[in-house]
């Protein structure tokens, strides 16, 4: 046995043991000798091997017989690592003649070209991409260039690459038959996948000769894409390489203009090292694409850019730097030579950076570690890099690291109208709550964007409305994140549940367990978001860096995306349920011994509310019981109504007939009045009234302010005086049901045009209110001394009463006083010829009040729009505002404000000329007016009645009802008496 060893370079050294070798002298003749038998261009080999390439050990005795055919097998042992490229695996027994082919492949890899048999290769599994995408010659240079240029994938681009060499090798309009027939063989049996036999039979070919020939064309086609590359290489413009997206991946940069040119001027430094650092979804990759394509960055780093994202679910950090090597101008066969080694790939791009000017972002990074492999640039290399926490964004670049803050709600609003322009015609209010819940975060308000632009492509209102409710809704959303594939929010979800994943499985229950906090602009102090995690530091400092809680000043708040993706993930329902019951504990801590609004700090109102959601959702009537005595009065006050109302229900439902139970219904029924649902606050009202004669006769004159509400809603003017007094007459110690009692009282005289008493009685209230430091008792008593002085026509002191009422309101934080406010100055505004300060006052109550939803509101402001517009002879916009007004009121059933509105309803019909519809109006009006006692709403629609009876020539019955008119509203002083009077005398004489 004598050894045969391969003196190629070290990197291709193989050791051969045959059976029976030749001679060194005669190696290159039994080479040429297999040439000239395998009709393949071995030469070089021969020439090669002959010179010494390699030698052979052990005695050289006999000379060697050279059979034709080798029959007796050698055992072939290769450390060559170019023998994976071969498009056949190494047998383990080779011949004599497969240690020549062998030999074949080392001569090509030598000569640094890609070999037949690598081609072959890769043209066998043209059919199958999966296959195709792991071939070597997918991570080639060329293939790299090409998906650069095409925007495709690597399978793609290999495909168009070898279409190129065929054409290059072979044009269609070759006249040589020979070439014609070469490619026809490569694209029918190969590209087509059809077999050999059929297409020489298609060819008038046998089977041998077909196999020659198409050997000749698999050399002629590596010899195609060899030329391919020498092309790409030598190509002014391969000299710059760009791995960065494309722009058009983020086609809108709005509000972040000052930040972008902050991040450029620093890249444009000597050896430049930027860190950004934020929330997932806020934006980073954005910033990081828009600073790659900047002309500034591209003059400072003329090489190019490597691009590198870091995530989770993303490449190896072998697979960016073959990647990197590959852009970098590496071959296929040194690619096959660094294999997967990350030390000698990292070594290869290291090299090939070290000369040049280039920028290296490094995107989605979350490991330390796998970062610092790739910071590989030279001295003139600059470094950009996008984290969600801060500790890796401070560990990677320690001096310039940026926080990438939310969008402002200006920003917002930019953004999404330019996403949707149809938004663009919704009003202000309607968008609040989907603007609050993006939370400024950019790519909520890309994905909303795009879904309404999307959905109301043909302008449908009606398909608008839907949309817009169902981002509203909690629920709705909820959809949005967890429905089918593609989801309109699903990438949204996605992010936040892979940036949740990376917690340790402690902090991730924590974080969850804080879904039953509200979301921002909801603020919490550290104390309470300890006491929710139960006091576990390392899971809040651990959730504030991830980016997952958010913390200012001391204060700490959860966005609204966040919190949604929780409670829409049904794993975490045990962890919710754990702080749902600590968020209990802590509500009825802080509602403990307060009564008043004022009395809670605005987190305590904020954590309140959010124990009552949870309460009423949850079904907790014991807790519910407990909380309805301290929150109502509070709920009641913030104008949360409904919420209220099913707190009340719910507290309620235990069937207890104890004080307790007194207050419960008596608070339930001033709720129920003020939503309109009088049957239902009418039974409170009796409920209560009966307990409290039974068993808390402390409690009546509670009980009969509740009743004289309930009866004031219901236009039963005469009957809250009569509740009124008697509560009064009892004295109640309490003087939160004194103010009450003196408020109703006030209001049901000015209802009667007893303007007099009714502001003796209620200043006296307002008095009352000061001594005891009620702002909500102030706010509201100064409103209705406000409205008198309006309706008497004393607008300065009105404007001032109102500005004071406004004032307390927004200092006791009452967005239901505020709204009245805003709506009564806008109305003495309109009186005073000034419309434009009126249109902006009532431009400010509208979202409170849509906000709040409740009847009255709308009803008072819709009431005013409509005489503004009626003012300015507007008369469709006032007609519209009004019957929508009217619509409310006599949906809630309040006969006073139906009254009110068909007063300024009638005279709008009588001034668009349509005097028939005017008095079925008022006739309708007058019949709710005189059943509830109005008698001043009654005499103004007898007024308009008159006229509307003079317009159609009915003179007898105009007298009449002027007469009527005139008579109650000199008798109560009302500031229309005037006008009445004067049109009566002008008219009839």
């Amino acid at each position: 046995m004598r050894a045969i060893r391969c003196a190629l370079p070290s990197t291709m050294k193989c050791r051969c043991a045959l059976s029976s070798p030749p001679r060194a002298g005669n190696w290159a003749r039994w080479c040429a000798t297999r040439c000239r038998s395998t009709s393949r261009p071995i030469r070089p080999l021969a020439h090669t091997l002959s010179s010494s390439a390699c030698t052979i050990i052990g005695p050289a005795s006999a000379r060697p017989r050279l059979p034709r055919r080798p029959r007796v097998p050698c055992t072939v042992r290769c450390c060559c690592p170019h023998w994976p490229l071969c498009a056949e695996p190494l047998p383990r027994h080779w011949s004599c003649a497969s240690l020549f082919t062998a030999g074949l492949q080392c001569a090509w890899l030598m000569s640094g070209l890609l070999s037949p048999q690598l081609v072959r290769g890769m043209l066998r599994l043209w059919s199958s991409p999966q296959a195709l995408a792991q071939h070597p010659l997918a991570r080639s240079h060329m293939v790299a260039a090409v998906q650069a240029e095409q925007g495709c994938d690597a399978v793609a681009a290999l495909r168009y690459l070898i279409e190129r060499a065929i054409e290059l090798a072979w044009p269609h309009d070759m006249a040589e038959w020979r070439g014609r027939r070469k490619r026809m063989l490569i694209e029918a049996h190969y590209l087509r996948g059809e077999p050999l036999k059929q297409v020489s039979e298609a060819l008038h070919l046998n089977e041998r000769s077909a196999r020659r020939v198409l050997g000749e064309a698999l050399d002629d086609l590596a010899a195609a894409i060899n030329q391919l590359e020498q092309r790409a290489l030598e190509t002014p413009a391969a000299l710059r390489v760009n791995l960065a997206p494309s722009l058009a991946q983020h086609p809108l940069l709005i509000g972040r203009e000052e930040l972008l040119a902050q991040i450029v001027d620093r890249l444009t430094q000597p050896a430049p090292v930027v860190a950004l650092w934020g929330m997932p979804g806020i934006g980073k990759s954005a910033l990081l694409t828009y600073a790659a394509n900047h002309a500034q960055v591209i003059r400072q780093f003329p090489d190019g850019v490597l691009w590198a994202d870091l995530g989770p679910a993303q490449a190896t950090p072998a697979e960016l730097l073959r990647n990197w090597s590959s852009a970098l101008g590496a071959s296929v066969l040194d690619l096959a030579a660094l294999g997967d080694d990350v030390r000698m790939l990292s070594g290869w791009v290291q090299r090939a950076l070290a000369d040049r000017r280039m920028l290296i972002v490094l995107n989605d990074v979350d490991d330390i570690a796998r970062a610092r492999v790739l910071l590989l640039g030279g001295p003139a290399c600059g470094y950009l890099i996008a984290a969600r926490r801060v500790e890796v964004a401070v560990a990677l670049a320690p001096v310039h690291h940026v926080a990438v803050p939310l969008f402002s709600p200006q920003q917002a609003r930019a953004l999404l109208t330019t996403l949707a322009p149809v938004l663009a015609e919704v009003g202000a209010e309607a968008l609040e709550p989907i603007l609050e819940w993006c939370g400024g975060l950019p790519l909520a308000l890309v994905l909303v964007g795009r879904y309404l632009a999307r959905v109301t492509h043909a302008q449908q209102p009606r398909r608008l409305r839907a949309v817009l409710d169902q981002l509203r809704d909690v629920r709705g959303r909820q959809t949005l994140f967890t429905g089918a594939e593609g989801a309109p929010l699903g990438e949204l979800g996605r992010i936040v549940q892979a940036q949740i994943a990376q917690l340790a499985p402690s902090h991730a229950r924590a974080l969850y367990s804080l879904a039953a906090l509200p979301p921002r602009p909801a603020e919490f102090d550290e104390t309470t978001v300890l006491t929710m995690l139960a006091g576990d530091v390392s899971a809040l400092d651990a959730l504030v860096d991830a980016g997952l809680l958010t913390c200012a000043g001391g204060w700490y708040s959860l966005h609204p995306v966040v919190r949604d993706v929780m409670w829409a993930d049904a794993r975490a329902a045990e962890a919710r349920q754990i702080g749902q019951a600590r968020l209990l504990e802590i509500a009825q801590a802080v509602a403990e011994g307060k009564s008043r609004i004022a009395d809670f700090a605005p987190h305590e109102r904020a954590l309140l509310l959010a124990a009552v959601n949870t309460v009423v959702e949850e079904g907790h009537a014991a807790v519910a019981r407990a909380l309805a005595l301290r929150v109502a009065p509070i709920l009641d006050a913030c104008g949360r109504l409904h919420m209220a109302d099913a707190l009340l229900t719910l507290g309620g439902s235990s069937g207890a007939q104890d004080a307790d139970a007194v207050r419960l219904k008596a608070c339930h029924a001033r709720i129920l009045a003020r939503l309109g649902r009088l049957d239902a606050a009418k039974a409170q009202a009796e409920q209560a009234l009966a307990l409290a004669e039974v068993n808390a006769p402390a409690l009546l004159p509670l009980a009969l302010a509740a009743q004289a509400q309930v009866r004031l809603s219901s236009g039963h003017v005469a009957g809250a005086l009569e509740a009124c007094a008697r509560g009064l007459a009892l004295d109640p110690p309490a003087p939160e049901v004194k103010l009450l009692l003196l408020r109703l009282r006030g209001s049901a005289l000015v209802n009667l045009g007893r303007y007099t008493e009714g502001a003796d009685v209620l200043r006296q209230a307002l008095e009352l209110a000061r001594a005891h430091g009620l702002l909500e008792e102030q706010a509201r008593l100064t409103y209705a001394l406000a409205a008198m002085a309006r309706q008497q026509r004393r607008y300065d002191e009105a404007e001032i009463v109102a500005e004071q009422c406004l004032h307390l309101a927004q200092q006791a934080e009452m967005s239901e006083q505020e709204v009245l406010a805003l709506t009564l100055l806008g109305i003495v505004a309109n009186e005073r010829g000034q419309p434009a300060r009126a249109a902006t006052c009532f431009a400010q109550a509208e979202p409170p009040a849509r906000r709040l939803g409740l009847p009255y509101l709308l009803i008072f402001l819709r009431h005013a729009q409509g005489v503004s517009a009626m003012r300015q002879q507007d008369w469709s916009r006032a007609e519209a505002a009004l019957r929508e007004a009217l619509a409310h009121s006599m949906t809630a059933g309040w006969s006073g404000l139906a009254g009110n509105v068909s007063i300024e309803l009638g005279e709008c019909l009588l001034a668009m000329g349509q005097p028939a519809q005017a008095e079925a109006v008022c006739w309708e009006g007058l019949a709710r007016a005189e059943a509830g006692g109005y008698a001043d709403v009654a005499a103004l629609l007898k007024y308009v009645l008159a006229r509307a009876a003079y317009a159609r020539g009915e003179m007898e019955a105009a007298r009449r009802l002027a007469e009527a008119a005139l008579a109650q509203v000199q008798r109560s002083g009302h500031y229309r008496a005037g006008e009445i009077a004067a049109w009566a005398t002008a008219t009839f004489g």
